[in-house]
């Protein structure tokens, strides 16, 4: 019997290491791959960030509708387009002639009416009764600003009010909800920094609220291209 031992078996190439040449091979692809995909991903996000607040707002608008519904007086949404917000109001606190400071007093409205019942004196009524009261499916979001999102501007928004069509770019527009369901045809623009526009359209015949993203040949026939500096 050969009893001979090999000392040096030879080595199969699964139990062989990566050589440094292999490795920076493998580090040198991914770093182009990244290179490659790393716009695809931020335009991505970009995109995401504009859907997101279009239905926002569409979700606003569509709970300013049930509101005046169900709370049978007018509710309206208020949109600063220089500053890129808008927020929910009642028409209680509203003023058409100035809505930027009558819309913001609705945040603060509920709270200081609370206050001032419940330091009135009157010991019939108790502090929990206030409360309750103040409770209301508005009181946490009536008045308070919504932000758009990151890279997301308001671009445009177009009313049709009292059989006119009112087109405004800058500075505070609205939209009215009736106790019926009814609003005015409205139409709000949002744009992102690659030039990406959605828009969300409001009936007025029934206050039905959608959402719709623009192809090229309409950004360009609105005349919503950015302009060239």
């Amino acid at each position: 019997m050969d009893k001979r031992v090999l000392r040096n078996p030879p080595t199969s190439k699964s139990q062989s290491g990566f050589t440094i040449t292999e490795l920076l091979l493998v580090l040198t692809l991914i770093g182009i791959l990244s290179a490659i995909s790393m716009p695809t991903l931020r335009g991505f996000a970009v995109t995401r960030r504009l859907k997101a607040s279009a239905y926002t707002i569409r979700s606003l608008l569509t709970f300013a509708r049930d509101m005046a519904i169900t709370d049978r007086t007018p509710y309206l949404v208020v949109f600063d387009l220089d500053n890129g917000r808008c927020w929910l109001a009642s028409s209680e606190t509203f003023n058409p002639n100035s809505p930027l400071a009558s819309a913001l007093t609705a945040q603060n409205s509920t709270a200081a009416t609370a206050a001032q019942n419940n330091t009135s004196g009157n010991p019939l009524m108790p502090t929990n009764s206030v409360q309750q009261e103040t409770l209301t499916r508005t009181g946490g979001i009536l008045g308070v600003p919504y932000l758009m999102e990151q890279d997301v501007t308001l671009a445009a928004m177009v009313t049709n009010r009292n059989g006119r069509t009112l087109e405004v770019n800058s500075g505070v527009g609205y939209i009215a909800f009736s106790p019926n369901a009814t609003s005015e045809e409205a139409l709000v623009y949002f744009r992102n920094t690659r030039n990406q526009i959605m828009s969300v359209a409001v009936e007025a015949a029934s206050g039905r609220v959608t959402v719709r993203q623009l192809a090229a040949e309409d950004i360009e026939t609105l005349g919503l291209e950015t302009p060239q500096n």
